[in-house]
C-alpha cells in the first residue's frame, strides 16, 4: 500500500512540473509575439506554433467531429451493428443486380450452415420447409392424378369406341404398335428430340426427349446432324445456304435453328407450326447469352451445359387434334352398368331392410320375446333381446322369413315373462294335464275346461294359488272329476258281477261263460278310460266256498277260484296287470245260512275295484 502512495505522488509531480513548463513555454511565446526583440533573441520553446493550431481547429472542427463520431461508431459494436443492419438489405440487392459474385461467396456457407442446422436438430429445417411442401407435393399429386385420368379416357374411349377397333386392325394389318397408330390419327404435332450441338467441334452439349419418344444413341445422331451441316456448307455456297433449316423424313421433321457458337436441331413428328420455329430460336438465343464464355472456350467438357437443360425441355411441346365431340354408345355402357349395379345394390339393401323390419315385428308380437337392440354392421344385422324359453324360438321365425340367417347374429338373454299366453304354457309345462283338460285364455284368466282325476285338480288348485302377482290367474271351476263319472259307474257294474262254481268245484259252473264274457268287456273299459284320465286302477278278484268241509282245504279252493277267474279274464284280453286275486276261504260269506242254498251263493268269485289317488 504505501509503494502505490508513493508511485501515485510521484505521478501527480510529474504532472505539475509538465504543467508548469507547458505553461512557461505559453508565456514565454506571449513575450515573443508582444516585442519582436524578444522573439529575436529567444527561440520558440514549443513544439507547433499555437496559431497555426487555433487556426486548424477554427477551420477543420466539423470534419474533425465527423471523425470522431465515426471512430466511436466503428469502436462502438452495437452502433457499428446498427448502421450496418441499415444499409445491408441495400447492398445485398445491389451486388445481386451487379453479378453473381455474393450468391457464390453465400452459396458454401449457406449450404454449410444448413446442414449444420440439418445434423444438430433436423426438425427446424422440417418444421420451415412443412408448410411448403405440403401444397407441392398436393399439387403434383394433382397433377400426376388429372394426366394418370387424362391417359386413362382416352384409353378407353380409343379401346371400346369403334374408331378404337378400326386403329387396332389397322395396327394388325400394317405391323406397328397401337400406340404409334394412334398418334398417327390424333396428334398434330410432338417435339420428341431436340439436340444443343456444337458448332465448331460437332459434339453434342446437351439432348433432350419426350416421355414416349424412342431413338438411337443421342451422340450419335448429333454427329451424324453435324456431318451432314457440314456436307451442305462444304458442297454448296455456305454464304447463300447457311445450313440445313428443314429436312423430312416420313413422318418425322427435322428442324435446325443455327446461332454463331452452336446450333439446335429438333426432331419433330407430325406437322410442327411456324410459331416452333420462333421458340427454337428463342432458346438458342437465351443459350448463348448464358453460356457465350463456355461456348467460346467450349473443350469436350459438356458439365457446363447442364443448366442449359431446362432451356431445352421448354421446346417439348406437342399439339393433339382436338377432342370429338362425338361419344360412341359404348362409352355409355361402364356408367349404365355402375349405375344398374348401384340401383340394384340400393334395391337389395331396401328388400333386405323391409325382411329385417318384418322379421323384427314378427319377433316383438311373439309373446315372451323382447327384442331391445337392432344394428347393422359390417354387413351382418345383430340383434339382441330378451327371451322366455317357453317362447317361440327366433331361429325357427328367421327361417320362415326372408331374411338371409348366414347374415344375422343373435343374442338371446334369457328371462320369465308374465305374459298370459306363456304364463298358460308354463302352466301346462308344470301340470302335464290329461287329455281331457283343456286350456283357454278368456282375457287375463287361463280357464280349465273338461274332466280330470281328483288328484290333479288338486295339484292344480295348489299351483293357482302360488301364481305370481301379475301373472294370468288360473280358472279351475270349469272341471268335472273325473271319478264321479264314467269311472265310478263301471266300478259299481263290476263290483256287482260274481262268478258262481259248483261243490267243491275250482272252475265256474257251467253257464258262467257270457258273466265272464261281459266281465272282461268291462274291464277292458275300465282299462282304457282309467289309462284316459290317468288314474290308476287296480281290480282285486277274490275267491270264496262255503262253510262246510274243513277251513284250510276251503281257503285253497278259493284262490284256486279266483286264479280260473283271472286265467279266464286274461283269454279275454285283459291286461292281467289290472287284476290281483286273494283267496277269503269261507270267511266272507254273502249268505250266512246252513241251506244247500246258501252255500251254494257262497261258492263264487267277487270282484273290488280300487281306484288309485
Amino acid at each position: 500500500m504505501s509503494t502505490l502512495r508513493s508511485v501515485s505522488h510521484r505521478e501527480g509531480v510529474a504532472a505539475d512540473s509538465a504543467n508548469r513548463q507547458q505553461l512557461a513555454n505559453l508565456l514565454l511565446e506571449v513575450a515573443r509575439c508582444v516585442d519582436r526583440d524578444v522573439a529575436a533573441r529567444v527561440p520558440s520553446a514549443l513544439d507547433t506554433d499555437p496559431r497555426v493550431e487555433a487556426l486548424r481547429h477554427i477551420l477543420l472542427e466539423p470534419e474533425q467531429a465527423a471523425l470522431a463520431e465515426l471512430r466511436h461508431k466503428l469502436d462502438d459494436p452495437e452502433q457499428l451493428s446498427a448502421a450496418v443492419s441499415a444499409i445491408l438489405p441495400a447492398a445485398i440487392a445491389r451486388a445481386l443486380q451487379r453479378d453473381d459474385r455474393l450468391s457464390r461467396e453465400l452459396t458454401p456457407v449457406i449450404e454449410d450452415a444448413a446442414q449444420s442446422s440439418i445434423r444438430r436438430d433436423p426438425r427446424t429445417l422440417i418444421g420451415t420447409l412443412a408448410p411448403l411442401m405440403g401444397p407441392v407435393i398436393r399439387k403434383s399429386v394433382a397433377e400426376t392424378l388429372d394426366s394418370s385420368l387424362q391417359r386413362l379416357n382416352q384409353a378407353l374411349k380409343y379401346s371400346l369406341s369403334w374408331q378404337g377397333l378400326k386403329w387396332r386392325m389397322e395396327a394388325l394389318r400394317t405391323g406397328t404398335s397401337f400406340a404409334e397408330v394412334v398418334l398417327k390419327h390424333t396428334l398434330v404435332f410432338r417435339v420428341e428430340h431436340v439436340f444443343l450441338i456444337h458448332r465448331k467441334t460437332g459434339l453434342m452439349l446437351e439432348h433432350v426427349a419426350a416421355d414416349e419418344a424412342s431413338a438411337k444413341d443421342p451422340q450419335l445422331v448429333s454427329g451424324m446432324l453435324a456431318a451432314i451441316q457440314d456436307f451442305v456448307r462444304d458442297s454448296f455456297d455456305e454464304s447463300a445456304l447457311g445450313g440445313i433449316d428443314t429436312l423430312r423424313l416420313g413422318e418425322f421433321v427435322l428442324w435446325c435453328e443455327e446461332g454463331p457458337l452452336a446450333f439446335l436441331a429438333a426432331v419433330i413428328r407430325g406437322n410442327p407450326p411456324e410459331r416452333l420455329h420462333d421458340l427454337l430460336r428463342q432458346t438458342l438465343d437465351t443459350i448463348h447469352a448464358e453460356n457465350r464464355t463456355a461456348l467460346e472456350n467450349f473443350d469436350g467438357d459438356v458439365s457446363e451445359f447442364v443448366a442449359v437443360r431446362s432451356n431445352l425441355e421448354r421446346c417439348l411441346e406437342r399439339q393433339e387434334k382436338p377432342a370429338d365431340v362425338r361419344t360412341t354408345p359404348l362409352l355409355w355402357v361402364i356408367p349404365a352398368v355402375l349405375l344398374v349395379a348401384l340401383a340394384y345394390w340400393r334395391w337389395h339393401g331396401y328388400v333386405e331392410e323391409r325382411a329385417m323390419a318384418s322379421y323384427v315385428r314378427k319377433l316383438q308380437a311373439e309373446p315372451g320375446i323382447a327384442v331391445t337392440s337392432l344394428d347393422h354392421r359390417d354387413g351382418k344385422w345383430y340383434i339382441t333381446g330378451l327371451r322366455d324359453p317357453l317362447a317361440a324360438n327366433p331361429t325357427d321365425l328367421l327361417r320362415a322369413s326372408a331374411v338371409d340367417p348366414e347374415e344375422v347374429v343373435s343374442n338371446w338373454e334369457p328371462y320369465q315373462a308374465l305374459h298370459p299366453v306363456i304364463a298358460m304354457k308354463r302352466i301346462e309345462a308344470t301340470l302335464k294335464p290329461p287329455s281331457t283338460v283343456r286350456f283357454a285364455l278368456d282375457g287375463d284368466t287361463i280357464r280349465a275346461t273338461g274332466t280330470a282325476p281328483r288328484r290333479w285338480i288338486e295339484k292344480a288348485r295348489t299351483l293357482a294359488a302360488v301364481l305370481p302377482p301379475g301373472s294370468a290367474q288360473l280358472d279351475l271351476s270349469a272341471l268335472a272329476d273325473v271319478q264321479l263319472g264314467e269311472l265310478d259307474r263301471l266300478r259299481d257294474a263290476i263290483q256287482a258281477r260274481q262268478i258262481f262254481f259248483g261243490y267243491g268245484d275250482a272252475l265256474p259252473k257251467p253257464g258262467q261263460d257270457s258273466v265272464i264274457e261281459s266281465l272282461g268287456a268291462e274291464l277292458k273299459t275300465l282299462d282304457e278310460v282309467s289309462r284316459k284320465l290317468d288314474v290308476g286302477v287296480r281290480v282285486m278278484l277274490t275267491g270264496h266256498a262255503d262253510a262246510t268241509g274243513r277251513d284250510t282245504p276251503n281257503l285253497g279252493l278259493s284262490v284256486a277260484r279266483a286264479e280260473a277267474v283271472r286265467a279266464l279274464l286274461r283269454k279275454q284280453g285283459v291286461d292281467p296287470d289290472l287284476l290281483a286275486v286273494r283267496g277269503a276261504g269261507p270267511m266272507e260269506p254273502v249268505a250266512p245260512g246252513v241251506s244247500e242254498q246258501d252255500h251254494s251263493r257262497n261258492r263264487r268269485v267277487s270282484l273290488t275295484v280300487n281306484i288309485l289317488d
